[in-house]
């Protein structure tokens, strides 16, 4: 059932008038309290709007004309006035004014109230956000000395793409499927990593399918190795006993070596769900590590993450991001990942690897 429009009361009186002039078809909507007069105009999309005393309404020589007006009996001579096409309307940049001819006293008065749009104004924000994104590259490019400051700008370029991508009305969020498959990360949680993914191999990812679970498959390096080698693109997620939830990704595969081989891999990264960050591969040549004896690595054995021999049942789970010669940049981070950021006491509860699979 409609709802029932709002009764006005005595001093309250309301008039809608239709406007058509160059093709558009403007609403105006008249409003009286007392002696005071809104004006309401609609038409497409904007709203302007004016609140006005009746006695301030003057003519061209800044005469009061409607002083001795009561609302009511303005509002029926402005309708009048409408029906008579006495009424014009003159849009100026952001603003319009209502210009109305009457005769009063045998003699000709043209009236005039200026209406502001209160929307913003969205052409003149877009003009000044062009203009600061201009700045900002060309003092990107002529101060070389702010490099590495604006490298810890990295993890704020992709989450500002993260909101974009989520604003656009396109993007569907659940167009890769994890669905309850991981027992770390939660579903929305995934959102971070896939842009980094895009954004170093240009693919979208169609799903994820679950290779391995330490403490379903065995925790072993035998059972990891068995269910994971051979297998390109990879997600590692790991959570210790702290509670913390951290992992990485590799586009090479894992092996299983009778020595330590190193793989350098340029699209690979580490990551923390808890902070949702992403942290980059310095390009040092050891984007990962593999040895038959021991789990999935990621950067040298002593430093990143390092998932040795047993890592739940005997505790052997490292992390040494605080070093300064780690494999992947913690921006200053010392704890990026694990408790302490030095590995030293905290041990792995959990993890898991996923095989993403790419449309």
């Amino acid at each position: 059932m409609e709802a029932p429009t709002p009764k006005l009361t005595e001093k309250e009186k309301s008039e809608k008038i239709i406007i058509d002039q160059d093709n558009i078809r403007y609403v105006l909507l008249l409003k009286s309290i007392e002696n005071s007069i809104t004006f309401s105009l609609q038409y497409n999309s904007d709203n302007f709007v004016k609140k006005i005393s009746l006695k301030d309404i003057k003519d061209k020589e800044s005469r009061a004309i409607f002083n001795s007006y009561s609302s009511k009996d303005f509002i029926k001579f402005f309708k009048k006035l409408s029906e008579m096409k006495k009424i014009l309307l003159i849009i100026i940049e952001n603003s319009i004014i209502i210009k109305f001819e009457v005769e009063f006293m045998f003699i000709r008065n043209e009236i005039e109230i200026e209406l502001v749009n209160e929307d913003k104004n969205l052409e003149f924000i877009g003009k000044e956000l062009k203009e600061l994104k201009e700045n900002y590259n060309k003092l990107k490019e002529e101060n070389n000395g702010l490099k590495k400051k604006i490298e810890k700008l990295e993890n704020l370029e992709i989450e500002i793409k993260q909101i974009k991508q989520i604003l656009n009305p396109n993007f569907n969020i659940n167009k890769y499927k994890i669905g309850n498959q991981s027992v770390i990360m939660k579903e929305n949680e995934f959102d971070l990593i896939h842009l980094a993914i895009k954004s170093r191999l240009n693919k979208e990812v169609k799903e994820l399918k679950k290779l391995y679970q330490a403490t379903i498959d065995g925790d072993g390096p035998i059972n990891f190795h068995s269910r994971c080698d051979n297998i390109p693109n990879t997600l590692v997620l790991i959570k210790s006993a702290g509670n913390r939830r951290f992992g990485g990704f590799t586009s090479e595969i894992w092996s299983s070596p009778p020595n330590y081989e190193y793989k350098d891999d340029p699209n690979a990264f580490v990551f923390s769900l808890d902070k949702q960050k992403i942290y980059s591969y310095r390009n040092d040549g050891k984007a990962t590590q593999s040895f038959k004896g021991e789990g999935p690595c990621f950067g040298n054995s002593a430093k990143d993450i390092y998932l040795y021999q047993h890592p739940i049942q005997e505790k052997q789970l490292y992390t040494n991001e605080s070093s300064s010669s780690c494999s992947y940049n913690y921006n200053g981070d010392s704890n990026a990942l694990s408790e302490d950021g030095k590995g030293s006491g905290i041990y792995a509860v959990e993890y898991e690897v996923f095989q993403v699979i790419f449309s």
